[in-house]
């Protein structure tokens, strides 16, 4: 997508896209997850792993 931009505006575009996209996959997979509000422990060792995934 970046290599077919034309302007920075579509760069930057392209980039919040992307973004977007992966908070997406993020809500949607805690939300499948259904994390309890008992495991604590559980939760932050999942949101230190989606961190670790999907920070770019």
């Amino acid at each position: 997508m970046y290599k077919r931009a034309k302007s920075y505006e579509d760069v930057l575009e392209c980039y919040y896209q992307f973004s977007k996209n992966q908070c997406t996959i993020i809500e949607t997979l805690l939300e499948n997850l259904k994390i309890s509000t008992n495991s604590d422990h559980l939760k932050d060792d999942l949101r230190a792993l989606l961190k670790e995934a999907f920070t770019f």
